[in-house]
């Protein structure tokens, strides 16, 4: 197998290096914006192609190849003048190229180019709630990068208000109007949208509000252990640049942060076997994500991961605890050599330790002085570019929820009959949607769509949680926890992957009913059924 292996990496080597290797029409226009080679008779929009190790190795992965594979797909001739919608596809796959290689003027020359050649899309609701939005978050982004964050933060709200219970826009959002605070801005405002469809949103704005943190308040955001890794690293991920990989690393270290702050929470609270037994879970998720997937980079990345963020701060718990139990020096070694800074969590820890010292009189050794912390800024954002390309809407992407929806009139009449028991045993299920009741009280509403619009399963996975909570005739609920994937087929070859396509996504949420609303982000049922249903139903 080694040999074999070997033969495949030499030939290659060896195609990269002949002359003459050149992309064909398919690979440019896939090359460019993802999607099969057009033809004739239809728009241009034509599925979405697989993307090869071979031909990546080729082409190249970076801005520049993919710049030159657009500039040929837009001057092939198969392209034809009608196609407007695919000319202004692959015109945005170019910016976004521009972007990546920080050259905002061709950007947004690309931007104005899209824009113009769909003209007579303008006003259309799905193709702005879509692709509308995805060109305003890169015009945002390009004028951010120039210096303008006024106008840049308004793109942005403007995007956000567009699509309230989509996680990818809402998030994208949230980044670039953080990008664009002034100087002593306000950083919690900007996940008041965000904070109501996604809890790791809670615990960041917990985490940054100024002066002391609400320990209790973090640790009771505890909740069901939930951390969702990016999808497995390609082939082409790993021949890219070092900055693909340098995001992909700071994708999996953000959930762990967010875990781990939660578990210090629960050590700084006095639930110190909660908080350890939360630090081994996340140990635990850690290391089966990285042994069950054969992909050696990924692997590599879970234990960086491991070793520069997960276990300083599984130190930090510990130290805690120690302080807690009076052994200041256990707490002083675990923390001595580390490059702390100062924050919420790090203020609290030297406080406790400080507290205890003075009142028990323990010759203690004085901890390492905290670093001070920059101010939050958002540096090279351009990685969030591809969560921007929202791919374009159209009305027939409404069937996958006609026929995945239950029959929820007919089960509403059946309820009559039952007196009011529970709706969610009585629905017949079809493929796509599924609601299980969880022992705690809770419920898990998943969907697994076939389309390849992120935004468009996100949405709808909310929309039927709220109608779940209609159902068993409460009026409000909230998102306990999510998860979101992207579904791929993959083709292997000895061992290691050739191809992928993208073939949907899923998002699962687990929500708690309420019959009134208690916090800032929980959903009103008949609201979220309000603003998705007209476009669903």
């Amino acid at each position: 197998m080694r040999f074999k292996g070997l033969g495949i990496v030499v030939f290659a080597m060896a195609m990269i290096c002949a002359p003459g290797v050149q992309a064909g029409d398919s690979e440019d226009f896939s090359g460019c914006d993802g999607l099969l080679k057009p033809k004739a008779k239809d728009d241009g929009m034509r599925g979405q192609a697989s993307t090869s190790s071979f031909s990546f190795m080729f082409q190249g992965s970076d801005a520049k190849s993919k710049i030159a594979s657009c500039n040929r797909a837009l001057a092939n001739p198969k392209l034809r003048p009608t196609q407007t919608l695919r000319r202004a596809h692959l015109l945005r796959a170019r910016a976004a190229a521009h972007l990546k290689s920080r050259d905002f003027d061709a950007a947004l020359a690309d931007i104005d180019a899209a824009q113009l050649s769909v003209e007579e899309y303008k006003g259309e609701f799905f193709f702005q709630r879509s692709m509308g939005v995805s060109l305003d978050l890169l015009r945002a982004l390009a004028l951010h990068e120039q210096g303008n964050h006024e106008a840049a933060a308004q793109l942005a709200e403007r995007a956000a208000g567009e699509r309230p219970f989509a996680i990818q826009v809402q998030q994208s959002a949230a980044i670039l109007r953080a990008a664009s605070l002034p100087e002593g801005g306000t950083f919690d405002p900007l996940l008041e949208n965000l904070k109501r469809i996604d809890p790791s949103a809670r615990r960041l704005s917990l985490s940054r509000r100024k002066g002391s943190p609400d320990l209790e308040e973090l640790a009771a955001s505890a909740g069901e252990l939930s951390l969702t890794f990016p999808a497995p690293l390609s082939t082409q991920s790993m021949l890219g640049n070092n900055s693909d990989l340098t995001g992909l690393l700071r994708t999996w270290a953000m959930p762990v942060s967010e875990a781990m702050l939660v578990s210090y929470a629960l050590a700084a609270t006095g639930r110190h076997e909660q908080a350890r037994a939360r630090v081994e879970a996340i140990r635990a998720a850690i290391e089966e994500q990285g042994a069950t997937n054969e992909n050696q980079f990924t692997k590599a990345i879970a234990g960086l991961v491991t070793q520069q963020t997960f276990e300083p701060l599984s130190d930090l718990v510990e130290a805690r605890i120690a302080i807690d139990e009076n052994r200041l020096a256990d707490a002083a070694e675990l923390v001595q050599g580390m490059k702390l800074k100062d924050g919420s969590i790090t203020r609290d820890l030297y406080d406790a330790y400080n507290d205890v010292k003075m009142q028990s009189g323990q010759d203690a050794p004085e901890l390492p002085a905290l670093i001070e912390a920059s101010p939050i800024r958002l540096n090279n954002i351009t990685r969030i570019v591809d969560s921007l390309l929202l791919p374009p809407e159209t009305e027939r992407e409404l069937i996958d929820y006609k026929k995945s929806r239950p029959n929820i009139l007919g089960a509403l009449v059946g309820g009559a009959f039952s007196l009011g028991t529970s709706l969610l045993g009585g629905i017949e299920r079809t493929s796509g949607f599924r609601s299980t009741e969880n022992d705690d009280g809770t419920i898990m509403v998943e969907y697994t769509g076939s389309t390849t619009s992120g935004p468009v399963v996100q949405e709808m996975t909310v929309l039927r949680a709220a109608e779940v909570a209609s159902e068993h005739g409460k009026s409000h609920f909230r998102v306990e926890s999510r998860k979101d994937y992207q579904r791929y087929l993959t083709k292997t070859q000895y061992g290691s992957e050739i191809s992928r396509t993208l073939t949907g996504y899923k998002t699962e949420l687990t929500i708690r009913l309420l019959d009134a609303v208690e916090a800032d982000e929980d959903l009103d049922a008949v609201a979220v059924i309000d603003r998705l249903g007209p476009i669903y139903y």
